[in-house]
């Protein structure tokens, strides 16, 4: 009997941590995403590329936003460097969002200039929270 409790909480903190690299494995995909399609719209010769860029890179962000850092790994919800970690994920989806008004009025070149600020919206939270 004692030892049947003993193996259901093996087996439960197996799954836990199995879960958790999931995790993280899933938020490490995610960048690597975000990285791809971030330079694929910079090099991006019409419209429907970039489109098509932003819209992976605005997925793979909100899909970002359901792990956490190893950093931040184990911190609760409502922890403040969480919260700046969420903020920062809403940051760049807005600023996927305002590229995303540039390229659907046709105007690619100014999309581009803009996204400047994606990359500088990672590379600042890369600073916190890598």
């Amino acid at each position: 009997m004692m030892s049947q409790k003993i193996l259901a909480s093996i087996l439960i903190s197996c799954a836990a941590l199995v879960s958790h690299s999931a995790f993280a494995a899933d938020l490490e995909a995610d960048m690597k995403t975000l990285a791809k399609s971030t330079k694929a719209f910079a090099e991006a010769k019409d419209i429907d590329n970039a489109k098509q860029q932003l819209v992976i890179m605005r997925q793979a962000a909100l899909s970002s936003k359901l792990s956490l850092p190893h950093k931040l790994e184990g911190l609760p919800p409502e922890n403040v460097q969480v919260k700046e970690y969420q903020a920062g994920l809403d940051q760049l989806v807005a600023e996927i969002d305002r590229v995303t008004v540039f390229v659907d009025k046709g105007q690619l070149d100014q999309a581009k200039t803009e996204a400047i600020n994606l990359v500088n919206i990672r590379n600042e939270n890369h600073k916190k929270f890598r």
